[in-house]
């Protein structure tokens, strides 16, 4: 039966690429990757076979699903498969991680890792954050293993005080820091050290007859805290002045991501994550990326203020207006 293994951590700390490490050769056998949308996870495109309306094919014979609103059955019918070794769940930015873990008491599956990233270059100022800090705090405790991404960002020092504020916020955990020559390495070595497909767990000791009661959902106190709204972008974009316009916005934006034309006919993923913006080229699954939009994500009690303030001022550089998010 397949093992199930949560990829958590907040909005930009890293989840989708340690995906796409995992799905690169990091883990044996055939995996199927479970997300909330295909906009939560960029799948590279050198590892996409095909794709229909809900499921991507991968060239390794693994699978990306798509969580409906049913969890349930989608749980149920992945548990069921008999030709799977993995199950990996990327649960939401600012989703807590220990509800969806309790899916691995469900018959059918064994218990992978509850792997957490955070982000070097961030925690500490999310975990002192009054809005958010309560909810960084709350995916750490629910991990088993932390990993420190963005090691490459910040000096040997920081990255070691990063791990000390996880311990100190998680004494239980185990921290990992993602090796800067050879990230795919770190998650090689945590394999190891927390079998992937491991089980007879003793905090796993629950009777495994019922339906957990777990949800992929952000729960209230996430959803009255966090606020997001989507700008389309049809048309070729200045994307050096997009870069500037979203730095300027680093302070009021707790997140954003998008692909976007640029003038010179590229397509380039624009993102914002612990107060930097960068751009890189689209690798996503389609040639011609399916949603043209910048995803806006704000917290706090004036998150819809900061959101609508950031719209206005990307409006002239995007086209267009802001609609409200998932």
């Amino acid at each position: 039966m397949p093992s199930l293994s949560i990829v958590g951590g907040y909005l930009g700390a890293g989840k989708s690429t340690v995906v796409n490490r995992l799905l690169a050769g990091v883990l044996p056998g055939r995996t199927a990757v479970v997300v909330n949308d295909f906009g939560a996870v960029n799948i590279d495109a050198s590892l996409i076979s095909s794709r229909s309306e809900d499921t991507i094919e991968l060239t390794n014979g693994c699978i990306c699903c798509q969580i409906t609103d049913d969890v349930q059955r989608t749980m149920t019918a992945l548990a069921r498969r008999s030709d799977l070794d993995h199950v990996v769940c990327e649960v939401s930015g600012v989703g807590d991680p220990g509800q969806l873990a309790s899916w691995r008491r469900f018959p059918g599956f064994t218990a992978g890792p509850v792997l957490v990233c955070a982000d070097a270059t961030a925690i500490r100022r999310l975990l002192r954050d009054e809005f958010v800090g309560d909810t960084v705090a709350r995916q750490l405790a629910a991990a088993e293993t932390v990993l420190v991404t963005k090691t490459d960002l910040v000096s040997p020092a920081e990255v070691d005080a990063a791990a000390a504020l996880v311990h100190a916020a998680a004494p239980h955990v185990h921290v990992h820091r993602q090796d800067r020559q050879d990230p795919a390495q770190t998650l090689r070595a945590i394999a190891a050290a927390r079998p992937w497909h491991a089980s007879g767990d003793s905090d796993l000791s629950a009777p495994r007859d019922s339906v957990p009661a777990a949800s992929p959902g952000t729960g209230e106190d996430h959803a009255v805290l966090h606020r997001s709204c989507v700008l389309p972008s049809p048309a070729p974009v200045d994307v050096p002045r997009l870069v500037a316009v979203l730095s300027g916005l680093a302070s009021s934006l707790t997140r954003a991501k998008g692909v976007v034309l640029d003038q010179d006919g590229t397509w380039q993923v624009v993102q914002l994550a612990g107060g930097r913006t960068a751009t890189s080229p689209h690798t996503g699954s389609d040639a011609v990326p399916r949603d043209l939009s910048l995803v806006l994500i704000a917290a706090g009690p004036d998150a819809g203020t900061q959101l609508r303030s950031a719209a206005a001022a990307l409006a002239p550089v995007l086209g267009s207006g802001c609609t409200p998010g998932a």
